[in-house]
């Protein structure tokens, strides 16, 4: 990305994400939107704001623009920079179909998210028109999942013809993914795909517009999920995504679940936790007032709930890395963090954590326990894979260990 396109991204996206967070009053299913890979976002289309709800949800999930395929013409002189900068793909729509199909494969190799609105054009009502069938055709022909959304009160937000956005209130409903039918012919398949993509976008839409709001503690408690999904990415050891951006989605997340419950426990909890990691990366000054509120916020969870096991996880984690002076201690430390490992059930992180503690208590018994249990412990994914090596290493590294 240019220096220009840079600089008209990053102001344009300073100015709609926030204000996309304050006119959000209902945010459900985001969950099925998946956390990486193609695939193709289908809508119903109420005005240009759609573009700006779907490109901060998407970026809260993914840490990556969605593509939106705009037509050609809006992409002369200086618009050009900024419809590039937010995600706009210019198509065509004199050229022939193969040549659509292409951007569509360039957006797809990417790994990002093509937003269809297949309806055509704005229509601010809440009885869709017909589907156009070249979002399916794009999915069915790609081999990626097609997923269901639908939203309301954006076209109160930017009306057609306005160019200044107005105050209103935004709710979308995202469905669980869709794929073709591979036992119907070519043609049928596509029109039984096209048939039910409809359906479920108009059944979400019912639900967009219906008069029972959603549940704004549920939506905050799957929503802050969703951010501590996030953050673990991040902390992988295999993701390819800057840790920086990773911890952006999880603020934009639990910033968006906030405005639907301010007290929230899940919410404040994981604000804590990613107060303490974005303490861990700020230069020295800045770390340790970060870290004394970090403190502060995880002590604060505990008065309330004395078996919240991430508030324990933070607390024990604090009182490892902290020197004596500034209030850590060791002996802290290790209760707060078996506290977790009974609280953490079979996720080994907690124990893992648990015997890093005993080891700088110097009760090296006890960490080998420890040690044993994270690796006996299931092996999910990669990051369970090397935190086990890790344990393994350490039992057969220090003699004290290995003969215990």
């Amino acid at each position: 990305m240019t220096l220009l396109l840079r600089a008209s991204h990053d102001l344009t996206m300073a100015v709609s994400r926030p204000m996309v967070r304050r006119r959000l009053v209902g945010v459900e299913g985001l969950e099925h939107l998946p956390l990486d890979g193609p695939c193709v976002l289908v809508s119903n289309h109420l005005s240009f704001a759609d573009h700006f709800v779907y490109e901060a949800l998407v970026f809260a999930v993914r840490g990556e623009q969605a593509a939106f395929l705009t037509k050609a013409e809006s992409f002369t002189g200086w618009r050009s920079i900024w419809f590039d900068s937010v995600g706009a793909v210019p198509v065509d729509r004199s050229r022939p179909a193969r040549e659509v199909l292409a951007i569509a494969d360039r957006v797809f190799d990417a790994g990002r998210v093509l937003v269809v609105y297949p309806e055509g054009t704005r229509n601010p009502r809440p009885t869709m028109l017909d589907f156009k069938d070249g979002g399916f055709r794009f999915a069915e022909r790609a081999g990626v999942p097609v997923i269901p959304a639908a939203l309301w009160g954006a076209q109160d937000v930017l009306p057609i013809g306005s160019r200044v956005p107005r105050s209103g209130q935004v709710r979308v409903v995202f469905g669980p993914p869709l794929l073709p039918d591979p036992e119907l012919p070519r043609a049928d398949r596509i029109r039984d795909f096209t048939e039910r993509g409809r359906a479920a976008v108009s059944t979400l839409l019912e639900r967009a517009t219906s008069d029972q709001p959603p549940l704004a503690a549920d939506m905050a408690d799957r929503i802050s999920m969703l951010a501590e999904a996030i953050v673990e990415r991040g902390l992988s050891g295999a993701d390819t995504t800057d840790p920086g951006v990773r911890r952006q989605q999880a603020a934009t997340l639990l910033r968006i679940a906030r405005h639907f419950d301010p007290d929230n426990v899940a919410v404040r909890t994981g604000t804590v936790r990613l107060r303490g990691l974005r303490a861990m990366n700020a230069p020295q000054p800045l770390k340790v007032f970060g870290l004394l509120r970090v403190r502060a916020g995880a002590e604060r969870l505990l008065r309330e709930d004395a078996e919240n096991l991430m508030a324990h996880y933070v607390l024990g984690r604090w009182h490892m890395m902290m020197p004596r002076i500034t209030g850590g201690r060791p002996e802290q430390a290790v209760e707060h963090l078996a506290r977790a490992e009974r609280l953490g059930g079979a996720d080994s992180r907690f124990a893992m954590a648990h015997a890093e503690a005993l080891l700088a208590a110097s009760r090296p018994e006890q960490a080998a326990a420890a040690l044993d249990r994270v690796i006996a412990a299931p092996v999910p994914d990669q990051r369970t894979r090397l935190r086990r090596e890790r344990a393994m290493a350490l039992r057969e590294r220090d003699s004290t260990l290995s003969t215990v």
